[in-house]
C-alpha cells in the first residue's frame, strides 16, 4: 500500500488507536484479542466509543478509507513483529466488508505475501476449511488468517 499511514499509539499491549482525519476527526481502535486457540488472535477494528468499546458496524464515510486501511496494515505489521508466531483471524462485520478485505488482499497480494502467510476460510458442507489465499480464485472467503513470515 502506497498511502502514508496515520500516526498511531499503542494503548496497553493489545490495543492501538489513531485518529482518522477525513471529513471529520474520528478516533479509531485496532484490538488484538486471543481466541482461545494456540497463538490465534482476533483482529478487531472500528470507531472507538467513549466507554472504551468500539463500533465495528459503523460506516464512517470519512473519505479516507485507503489511509485508514493502510494504518491498520501498519499496525498489524507492528503487532506481529512484537508477537512473532501468532496468527491473526479477521472477518468483516458484514459480508460486504469481508468482500472488501478480500479485494484489498487480492489487490496488494504481491506485497503482502512477502511478509505474511495468508489463508482464507471457505464454507464446506458442514463447516469451514482453511485454504491458502489465492488472489486469482473466485472463492467467497468467509474470513482470513494471516501469519508473519519469520
Amino acid at each position: 500500500m502506497t498511502q502514508v499511514p496515520y500516526t498511531y499509539t499503542l494503548e496497553g499491549s493489545h490495543r492501538y488507536t489513531f485518529v482518522s482525519t477525513g471529513r471529520t476527526s474520528i478516533l479509531k481502535a485496532v484490538d488484538f484479542s486471543p481466541l482461545g486457540f494456540d497463538n490465534v488472535y482476533n483482529l478487531g477494528f472500528g470507531d472507538l466509543l467513549p466507554d472504551g468499546s468500539f463500533d465495528t458496524d459503523v460506516k464512517s464515510n470519512n473519505g479516507d478509507i485507503l489511509k485508514v486501511l493502510t494504518t491498520v496494515v501498519q499496525i498489524t505489521r507492528d503487532f506481529t513483529s512484537q508477537f512473532p508466531g501468532i496468527e491473526l483471524f479477521f472477518i468483516g462485520s458484514t459480508a460486504e466488508r469481508t468482500k472488501l478485505y478480500g479485494r484489498i488482499l487480492k489487490m496488494y497480494y504481491h506485497d503482502f505475501r512477502k511478509e505474511f502467510i495468508i489463508k482464507g476460510l471457505i464454507a464446506s458442507e458442514e463447516s469451514y476449511i482453511e485454504v491458502p489465499f489465492d488472489p486469482q480464485t473466485a472463492f467467497e472467503y468467509f474470513a482470513f488468517l494471516i501469519k508473519k513470515i519469520e
